[in-house]
């Protein structure tokens, strides 16, 4: 265990602040050592303007300063900040980077959605310890953009980043509450033209599993009682194999579908599973995900649990740069 480092990976995206530190150096797998998560909500009134308001910088100053806290308590000796869609399409994002910096310390580096979507890969790859026989599709459903990597055996295929985030469909598509639908209906010609991309690679490569990373899939995975918890101790020091995925029937998915785009707030919140900080934005998931199954190539679903911050923790592990080629 002398090899051991600690380290910490902070994800500021543009719904949730998210931090992960664990002990890396053993061959037997990852230590976890600690985790939050603060729904910082970064892109709420300001992310279809290209701005962050002044509350939610507060609030995103905030979630920062309390994880510096816990880094600080843990000992940590290797911290990594990345920002994704909210702070790469902000006007003012450099001003959050600076008075992140004078606050706290850390130097936030923010990604483009290129090497965010191979970022994901590369944590979403983790969960699928045996490989794949087929040509899988990741989605990973943010506030400000959604992620796309079509990849099988061989590698990644094609991989993009849209900016079509449900924070951003929030604002732009101003719907009711349910958005039923009507407002299904209003968002696929939307769609249809911001990712004609993810169209085209998808009637080209034919994915045949939707791989839904984290986030929203979460969601749905605790929704439709199908999401895996692990029990661990605080106190545990050993080291811990990747989790693997858990599947998303697609036999089930029809039903959550319609409660999540025809119920209002207050009846999605009372949703066995739903996680009260999602209710509002669950709707545009869920219209995201129908129209990449809309398809017609998609034959099964599951939720992975990792994303960018494992992907970053991969590549540490693995002693790579940061940041994966774009070749």
């Amino acid at each position: 265990m002398n090899n051991l480092r600690r380290v910490a990976v902070i994800d500021c995206g543009t719904n949730t602040f998210n931090l992960r530190i664990v002990d890396v150096g053993s061959a037997a797998g990852w230590i976890p050592v600690f985790g939050q998560r603060v729904p910082v909500k970064l892109g709420q009134g300001g992310v279809a303007k290209g701005i962050i308001t002044a509350d939610r910088m507060a609030r995103g100053l905030d979630a920062l300063a309390s994880m510096k806290e816990a880094i600080r308590n843990y000992r940590v000796e290797e911290v990594h900040v990345m920002a994704t869609s909210a702070m790469r399409g902000a006007k003012n994002g450099q001003d959050f980077v600076a008075q992140t910096k004078e606050l706290t310390g850390f130097d936030i580096q923010v990604i483009s959605g290129q090497h965010e979507a191979r970022l994901i890969q590369e944590g979403i790859a983790l969960n699928f310890p045996e490989g794949v026989q087929e040509t899988c599709l990741t989605m990973d459903i943010g506030g400000g953009s959604v992620e796309f990597i079509v990849w099988n055996a061989e590698g990644i295929q094609w991989a993009q980043s849209f900016d079509t985030g449900v924070a951003r469909l929030h604002m732009l598509m101003n719907l009711g509450d349910p958005i039923g639908a009507e407002g299904v209906a209003k968002m696929q010609p939307y769609f249809d033209d911001v990712m004609a991309p993810l169209s085209a690679a998808m009637d080209a490569l034919k994915p045949r599993h939707l791989v839904g990373a984290s986030g929203s899939f979460d969601t749905i995975a605790d929704l439709m009682g199908t999401r895996t918890r692990r029990e661990r101790p605080d106190h545990a020091q050993t080291p811990e194999a990747h989790p693997v995925t858990d599947a998303v029937p697609l036999e089930a998915w029809s039903d959550v579908f319609t409660q999540l785009t025809t119920q209002d707030a207050h009846h999605r919140a009372a949703m066995p599973g739903m996680d009260p900080a999602r209710v509002d934005l669950m709707p545009y998931s869920a219209a995201l995900i129908q129209w990449v199954l809309g398809h017609g190539c998609i034959q099964k679903m599951c939720r992975a649990p990792y994303a960018l911050r494992e992907g970053v923790l991969s590549r540490i592990e693995r002693g790579l740069p940061l940041l994966p080629s774009l070749g």
